[in-house]
């Protein structure tokens, strides 16, 4: 409810009331509507502490959210706090629309050495930090523990390397004792083109390859190290037939509907996934592991996450400073995120200490930021195009990764 102004609130008191002092400021916040309840009550919290500062809570759709986020920076018409995905914030800082943050930070006495380094890697743009993490997330194995004892497995020890999940996933593929027709392993091959970015790079990084070199220089898709990593990845449906044939259209919402049917026994996904499923087959029997690396070589993941920013054009950058330190305390960063604080403090929170959680934690330490190319989006749609032309069988994970080596160099150096 928008707060009256002093005019209105002396003319509706009677004679001789004191009126209630005017506000100080007010400032508009974007969060993304799938946090919209907890974001309530964060404003409703902060504004009881500090009543002299109004904030705008505006729920926001992620779907096309991106682009709107940078019309509003270009044009100058922006709110005073904004969440971006962590893949979006060295963009939006490269326009020149975003506020520097060590100067804020440090006057409201905000650590940065409590936060995970590789999420401020996320917000920092030429040696300059110009966003606040929030909320940091990783891959790990989620597995029906019931399918792996049927399958003659020990679902307390999921494998470890490459080639042990090969021969489990060939193991979990098979017709259930309920008659329902299994696959050992889902990947994504279509929807939206992160959802097999964010299954499918980590494996390249893993092997030693890259889409894209980390000076972003180079393409590094057309390596024996990245080419051997898609064709593990691919051949899951084309080698093995251990992934469903529905993979092609398969993303993250389908995997997890999959796995609640049963009708795959693995998969990835980030720790979000989990109440969804338990709320679905309250019956069905979780397991989590640490994603399977190639014999005597790291894992990896993708650092996924969401970050706080304030635009330069911000009308109120100094109560939008103060509603930044609020949502930075650990409690409240804690209550906010659906997946992990971004805070190492905040993970000490209770809610962060259900063992089921271990594996989604023990990924973080493996997690890296994507390339933070100015032409990213455009490169990982010509790398999931050709994913799909392997899914498909009409090219080799040879051909196709050269193909799209070959089309991704003009975009480098842009």
């Amino acid at each position: 409810m928008r707060r009256l102004s002093t005019l209105a609130l002396m003319a509706a008191l009677p004679l001789g009331a004191v009126a209630t002092p005017a506000l100080s400021g007010e400032i508009t916040w974007w969060a993304p509507e799938f946090g919209e309840e907890r974001a309530a009550e964060l404003v409703r919290r902060f504004e009881e502490a500090h009543p002299d500062i109004q904030v705008n809570m505006e729920p926001v759709v992620t779907n096309g959210l991106q682009n709107r986020i940078l019309v509003a920076l270009r044009s100058g018409n922006t709110p005073d706090l904004i969440d971006v995905a962590n893949g979006w914030n060295i963009p939006f800082a490269a326009t020149g629309g975003l506020l520097p943050l060590e100067e804020v930070l440090a006057e409201k006495n905000i650590p940065l050495d409590d936060f995970l380094p590789a999420a401020l890697e996320t917000a920092t743009y030429e040696d300059t930090l110009y966003g606040l993490p929030f909320r940091a997330e990783a891959h790990a194995l989620i597995y029906n523990k019931a399918a792996y004892r049927e399958a003659g497995l020990d679902p307390d020890s999921p494998p470890e390397t490459w080639a042990e999940f090969v021969e489990a996933s060939k193991a979990l593929t098979r017709t259930t004792e309920s008659g329902v027709e299994q696959y050992g392993f889902g990947i994504a091959g279509g929807g939206e083109v992160s959802n097999t970015i964010f299954r499918s790079l980590p494996f390249i990084w893993m092997n030693g390859g890259n889409i894209i070199s980390t000076d972003l220089s180079e393409v590094g898709l057309d390596s024996p190290e990245s080419i051997e990593a898609v064709d593990f990845y691919t051949s899951m449906l084309t080698e093995h037939g251990v992934a469903p044939p529905s993979t092609l259209e398969n993303d993250g919402t389908a995997l997890r509907r999959l796995f609640i049917a049963g009708t795959i026994a693995q998969y990835q996904s980030g720790q979000f996934d989990l109440a969804s499923i338990h709320q679905e087959n309250p019956d069905l029997e979780v397991g989590t592991a640490l994603l399977p690396h190639p014999e005597g070589k790291e894992r990896a993941a993708i650092l996924g996450g969401w970050n706080f920013v304030i635009p330069e054009a911000a009308p109120n950058k100094e109560d939008a400073a103060t509603f930044l330190a609020f949502l930075a305390e650990p409690e409240n960063m804690g209550y906010y995120t659906d997946t992990f604080p971004a805070r190492e403090s905040a993970m000490e929170l209770e809610r962060f200490q259900d063992p089921e959680l271990g594996s989604f934690r023990e990924m973080l330490k493996y997690a890296r930021q994507q390339p933070p190319s100015a032409n990213w989006v455009q490169i990982t749609q010509i790398y999931f195009d050709y994913v799909q032309e392997a899914l498909l069988g009409s090219m080799s994970a040879e051909e196709a990764m050269t193909e799209a080596a070959a089309e991704i160099e003009p975009l480098l150096g842009q």
